[in-house]
C-alpha cells in the first residue's frame, strides 16, 4: 500500500487538532478514513504523540479512545523523554492517570525516567498531587525506592517543594508495603548524605520537622550524620537564627537529637556499670519517678550553656555595655543636684562654705551637703563604669565567646554593671527629692521596694550562672577521670592478655 505524504500530513494535523480539542468524533472519522492513522504519528514532524496533547489538555474520553486503539502509545516519549503518564501526573489529572495505568502495559511507564531522571511519581510529589500519588504507588510500589541522579528520594522532593500532605501519604503507603521499606526510605540520604530530616531542618520547615520527629520509624535517623559529619541539629545551627530555628531545635532535642560532637563524647558514659537486675523497681515507684525525671531533664537542659545565643547577642551586649558606660560617664561629670557655678568662700544660706573649705565652681553641690550619699553614688557609678568596660573588653578583645568560663565572666560583669546602675539610680532619686512634706521618705520607700525586687531577680540569675559554671567544671573533671580510668583498664587488660 502506497502512502501519500501529503495526505498523511493533512491527517496528522487533523489528528493533533482533534487531540487539542478532545474531539472524539473527529478521531472516529479519521480512523474510518485510515485505520492506521494512530500508527503513523512517528512520520509526522510533531515531537509529541496525540496522547501527550490529549493528556496535557485533560481530555479523558479522547485519551481513553487513543489507548483503546493504540495501547502502546502510553509508553512513547516526547523530546524530553516524558511519557503521557509524566504529563498527567504533573498536571494532576487523576482519572487520566488511572486510565493510563489500566491500559495494557501502562504501569511500566511508572518507572520510565525523563531526561532529568525523574519518574512520574517524582513529578507528582513536586507538584503535591496527592490523589495521583496514591494511584502511582498502588500500581508500582517499588517506584518509592527510585532515586534521582543526585540521590534525592521522593520524600526529599516533598521537603524541598514543601508538600507535607504528600509526604504523609508516601509514608503511610510505604508503611503498608514491604517490611523495612519505610525505614530505608526515611533513613536514606541524598548525594551529600542528607536525610529528609536534615533537609527539613535546613529549609526550616517546622510542621515537617514536627511530623518526622513523631514517626516511630525515625528512630536513630534523628542523629544520622551526613557526608560532612553533621546531624540535623548541626545543619540547623549553621543557618540564620529566627523563631522557626528555636522551634525546630526544641523539636529535635525533644526527639533525642544531638550535635555530632555530643555523639562522640557520649562514648565516655558507656563505662558505667549496668543497673542491678536483682533490685526491681515497682510500677508505682516508676510511675512516681517519671515526673521527677522529666523535671530533672528540663532543669538540666535549662542549665546548659547556649554558646550560639552569645554569638547572636554579641552586638546587642556591646551596645548595652557602651550605653551603660556613657551613662556612668555623664553622671560623673554632671552629678545629681548639679555643680557650683562660682566660688563661695563665705558661708552661704544652707551651706557650709568658708575660707578653709571653699565651695569651688564646677564641683558637686551634694558633695558638701550630703557627703555620705555622694560617696555611695560615685562609688556605685564608678563600679558600673568599670564593669561595663570589662564587658566591652571581653567582646572586642578577641576572647573566645564559645568558652564557658568567658561566658560566665561576661554574664557576671553585665550583672554587676546593671546592679550598680540600679543602686546609683536609687541614691540619685533620693538625693534630688525634697525633704519637705516627707517627699524624700516616700521616694525612699518606693526605692526600697524596687531594690528588693531587683536584688531577688539578680540573686536568682547569679546563682543559676554560678551553678552552670560549677556543673560545667564538674563535668570536665569527670570526663578527665573517666578517660584516665578507661586508659588504666585498657592497660590492665593488655597486661592480663600478655600473661
Amino acid at each position: 500500500m502506497e502512502i501519500n505524504p501529503a495526505a498523511t500530513k493533512v491527517d496528522a494535523s487533523a489528528l493533533y487538532d482533534a487531540a487539542m480539542r478532545g474531539d472524539t468524533e473527529t478521531l472516529q472519522g479519521l480512523l474510518q478514513r485510515d485505520s492506521l492513522i494512530l500508527k503513523k504519528f512517528p512520520l509526522s514532524s510533531f515531537t509529541e504523540t496525540p496522547l501527550h496533547i490529549s493528556v496535557l489538555a485533560g481530555h479523558l474520553d479522547f485519551s481513553r479512545a487513543l489507548l483503546h486503539h493504540n495501547p502502546g502509545m502510553a509508553m512513547e516519549g516526547d523530546a524530553s523523554n516524558c511519557t503521557p503518564l509524566h504529563l498527567a501526573s504533573a498536571a494532576g489529572h487523576t482519572e487520566i492517570v488511572g486510565a493510563l495505568l489500566s491500559s495494557e502495559g501502562g504501569s511500566d511507564a511508572c518507572l520510565v525516567r525523563d531526561e532529568d531522571g525523574r519518574i512520574p511519581l517524582h513529578l507528582a510529589a513536586m507538584r503535591g498531587r496527592n490523589d495521583v500519588i496514591r494511584e502511582l504507588i498502588g500500581a508500582r510500589p517499588e517506584s518509592l525506592l527510585v532515586k534521582l541522579e543526585d540521590g534525592d528520594t521522593v520524600l526529599h522532593l516533598c521537603v524541598k517543594y514543601n508538600h507535607l500532605e504528600a509526604m504523609k501519604i508516601l509514608v503511610e503507603m510505604s508503611s503498608s508495603g514491604k517490611k523495612g521499606m519505610i525505614e530505608s526510605i526515611i533513613c536514606s540520604g541524598d548525594g551529600e548524605g542528607n536525610t529528609i530530616l536534615h533537609a527539613a531542618a535546613m529549609f526550616k520547615q517546622v510542621q515537617t520537622t514536627s511530623y518526622l520527629t513523631s514517626l516511630p520509624s525515625m528512630g536513630a535517623a534523628v542523629n544520622s550524620l551526613n557526608g560532612f559529619g553533621s546531624t540535623a541539629l548541626d545543619c540547623l545551627e549553621l543557618s540564620p537564627k529566627d523563631f522557626k530555628s528555636l522551634r525546630i531545635r526544641d523539636l529535635l532535642v525533644d526527639a533525642g537529637g544531638k550535635r555530632a560532637k555530643e555523639l562522640t563524647t557520649s562514648a565516655y558514659h558507656h563505662h558505667l556499670p549496668p543497673p542491678n537486675p536483682s533490685l526491681p523497681i515497682s510500677p508505682a515507684t516508676n510511675k512516681c519517678c517519671k515526673p521527677i525525671k522529666s523535671m530533672c531533664r528540663r532543669f538540666k537542659k535549662f542549665l546548659q550553656y547556649d554558646t550560639e545565643w552569645i554569638k547572636d547577642m554579641k552586638g546587642t551586649l556591646l551596645i548595652v555595655a557602651t550605653l551603660i558606660a556613657q551613662m556612668s560617664f555623664q553622671a560623673a561629670n554632671n552629678p545629681p543636684g548639679g555643680v557650683w557655678q562660682q566660688n563661695f568662700n563665705s558661708p552661704t544660706e544652707g551651706f557650709r562654705c568658708n575660707a578653709t573649705h571653699p565651695c569651688t565652681a564646677g564641683t558637686s553641690v551634694y558633695a558638701y551637703t550630703e557627703t555620705d550619699f555622694y560617696y555611695y553614688f560615685m562609688g556605685l557609678n564608678t563600679a558600673a563604669f568599670g564593669a561595663s568596660l570589662c564587658v566591652i573588653l571581653l567582646i572586642v578583645g578577641g576572647f573566645p565567646l564559645k568558652n564557658k568560663f568567658v561566658i560566665w565572666l561576661l554574664a557576671q560583669a553585665m550583672c554587676t554593671a546593671l546592679d550598680c546602675m540600679t543602686f546609683a539610680f536609687i541614691i540619685a532619686a533620693v538625693l534630688v527629692s525634697p525633704t519637705k512634706d516627707d517627699i524624700r521618705s516616700e521616694v525612699a520607700w518606693i526605692a526600697v521596694i524596687l531594690l528588693a525586687v531587683w536584688l531577688l531577680a539578680s540573686l536568682v540569675i547569679t546563682l543559676l550562672d554560678t551553678l552552670r559554671i560549677v556543673i560545667w567544671i564538674w563535668s570536665k573533671l569527670w570526663k578527665v577521670g573517666a578517660r584516665a580510668s578507661s586508659c588504666c583498664c585498657s592497660r590492665e587488660e593488655q597486661s592480663y592478655n600478655a600473661v
